[in-house]
């Protein structure tokens, strides 16, 4: 299963092996995968599959929700408790809010901006801990870094299938939308600087 999500990675029009989901399941799974990884296949498959980018906008929704509720807040949760007991670990989770600081401007971290553009640069885990750390609840934490992501998915889906349409190659218009979604949010934070 590993080899073929690697190959998927890079050939989402490669054939489903036996035993693969095939339609939602299968372009959730792709969603689920973490860093932005699983969207340019994710989308270049449920194109295929015959999904429309709104259909796969709520499907990405939805993998940020599963992951989000299965994986981030139960970790950050744990995280939270252990640090108070491990001075390493709350040393660095004042580390990583400081470095998160860093790429925003001044005062602009703690603002409802902020916490989407970390959700939209650097992911769920991120925007959650800024938001928690700025004083935001749970739901308006997870509203706000999931208002950013699903931003960053949006600017993948629309590379994606830009470059699809431009390069007719579904490997080089993935690898494509990938650099765009690595480059963008780095140029954002450093023009908002």
């Amino acid at each position: 299963m590993l080899e073929y999500l690697r190959q998927l990675a890079w050939d989402p029009s490669a054939p489903v092996p036996l035993g693969w989901p095939h339609g939602w399941a299968g372009v959730l799974l792709l969603f689920c995968f973490p860093g932005g990884l699983g969207v340019p296949p994710g989308v270049l498959l449920g194109d295929r599959d015959g999904f429309g980018p709104a259909s796969l906008a709520t499907l990405y929704l939805a993998s940020d929700v599963v992951v989000a509720a299965a994986v981030f807040e139960p970790t950050l949760r744990l995280l939270a408790r252990a640090s108070r007991h491990v001075p390493a670990l709350e040393r660095t989770g004042r580390f990583v809010l400081l470095a998160i600081s860093r790429t925003m401007p001044a005062g602009s971290l703690v603002g409802p901006t902020g916490v989407v553009l970390t959700g939209f640069g650097a992911g769920l885990p991120f925007g959650r801990f800024v938001a928690a750390a700025a004083g935001y609840g749970l739901a308006a934490s997870w509203l706000l870094t999931v208002a950013g992501d699903m931003l960053y998915f949006t600017l993948g889906m629309a590379s994606t299938f830009w470059f699809q349409g431009m390069l007719g190659d579904p490997r080089i218009a993935a690898l494509a939308a990938l650099v765009v979604m690595l480059v963008v949010p780095i140029a954002i934070r450093r023009l908002r600087a």
